[in-house]
């Protein structure tokens, strides 16, 4: 049966977009993919057919490209990387053409939301990241407990952006439960957020049965504030003198977290960037993998790190709460416990039987959280509306 339903997905830059287009395709419910991404860099990971995808100008690579030249941070910087998407937003809204469902990456497409809804399509937000709202919430709040200001506050136009948005469309995709919660807890139906965890690839990340010598902690990830860096620096203080164990931290130190990475520096090895197929060795060299963070989509890093046959010490912030069961092949931990970080740590230390146990089912759930998956559960959505 060849389904009447076309699809048009539209993402400025490329996050999953490569991803989602071709688990579309092969469902045979693709129209087109639009996106301001450099046709370059946007092929290679899946083999999506050249002529189903429209490229807009290369807006955001021009951010990046100020952002090498001048301070990332400067106010002329910031003021286009809020307006780009705007602009992306009314350019993408052109190319509609026969589709009958849109899938539009947040606050870069409330006009072509209006398009489709003008041609009684469905709309579905894509939402790779909570709520903006609550972002700026829980981060104000962080920021003000390390004695920090919090400087890249989203503004409010691009909150009520978003909210609008959400409003509008049909459906919200969430990635994890904790996304889908930081809408519905400012009043968002329940039954408008669809919750669809990402896959891995598994072609890159696996688990290689390295011998490992001694204990080693994982990180990967930007080094900041959001990802609750400060509370595995404080479990590894905690567990100073009681084992012996290694802490490798993969990342870019965000500048407003330097001083609170420079008081703890002296308790982990610090890798600025590794190329991502790179990163299996330091998956595959590790005992556990930790990520405390206070706000997250899905993190990637975490399948991968699962993939490689690491156990997850996670928060139910990062997504961890729709790939993990707690217990089983990792742990779910509150945000802000440096001591509950600790406390699995050490179980996970002094127990090589639960250790290795929770390796093998960690690979074996990754494995379950692949692409294919994730484009059948989507085409079931897209079916059904």
């Amino acid at each position: 049966m060849i389904s009447n339903k076309k699809v048009t997905v539209s993402c400025g830059t490329k996050f999953h977009s490569d991803y989602m287009g071709y688990q579309l395709e092969k469902h045979g419910l693709l129209e087109r993919v639009i996106t301001s991404h450099p046709p370059s860099r946007y092929f290679g990971r899946v083999n999506l057919p050249k002529s189903k995808v429209k490229f807009l100008p290369p807006f955001f690579a021009v951010i990046i490209l100020l952002n090498k030249i001048i301070n990332q941070n400067a106010k002329f910087n910031k003021w286009l990387g809020y307006k780009f998407p705007y602009l992306y937003d009314r350019l993408a809204s052109l190319f509609l053409g026969e589709s009958n469902v849109l899938i539009v990456w947040a606050w870069a497409g409330l006009t072509t939301i209006k398009k489709m809804k003008q041609k009684g399509g469905i709309a579905i937000v894509e939402e790779c990241g909570s709520c903006n709202k609550f972002q700026n919430e829980i981060l104000t709040e962080e920021y003000e407990s390390l004695g920090l200001t919090f400087e890249n506050k989203t503004p409010e136009h691009i909150v009520e952006r978003e909210l609008e948005e959400i409003w509008m469309a049909d459906y919200v995709l969430c990635p994890s439960r904790h996304v889908s919660e930081s809408f519905t807890r400012y009043g968002v139906p329940v039954e408008k957020c669809v919750t669809i965890p990402y896959g891995v690839n598994l072609g890159i990340f696996k688990c290689t049965n390295q011998t490992k010598k001694e204990f080693s902690i994982l990180f990967v990830g930007t080094v900041g504030v959001r990802k609750g860096l400060v509370y595995l620096f404080k479990a590894i203080e905690l567990l100073q003198g009681k084992i012996n164990i290694q802490c490798t931290v993969i990342g870019m130190v965000e500048k407003q977290f330097e001083p609170v990475f420079n008081q703890y520096k002296h308790l982990f090895t610090h890798i600025p960037r590794v190329p991502h197929t790179e990163l299996i060795k330091f998956y595959n060299a590790a005992s556990v993998f930790v990520f405390p963070s206070l706000d997250e989509g899905m993190a990637y890093v975490q399948l991968e790190a699962m993939a490689c046959g690491l156990p997850v010490i996670s928060t139910p912030n990062s997504g961890g709460d729709s790939v993990l069961v707690d217990g089983e092949d990792g742990f779910i931990v509150p945000i802000r416990s440096h001591e509950k970080i600790a406390e699995k740590i050490l179980l996970l230390f002094n127990n090589k039987e639960i250790l290795n146990e929770m390796s093998i089912k960690a690979q074996s759930k990754a494995a379950t959280f692949t692409w294919d998956s994730y484009g059948e559960k989507l085409a079931k959505l897209i079916e059904k509306v």
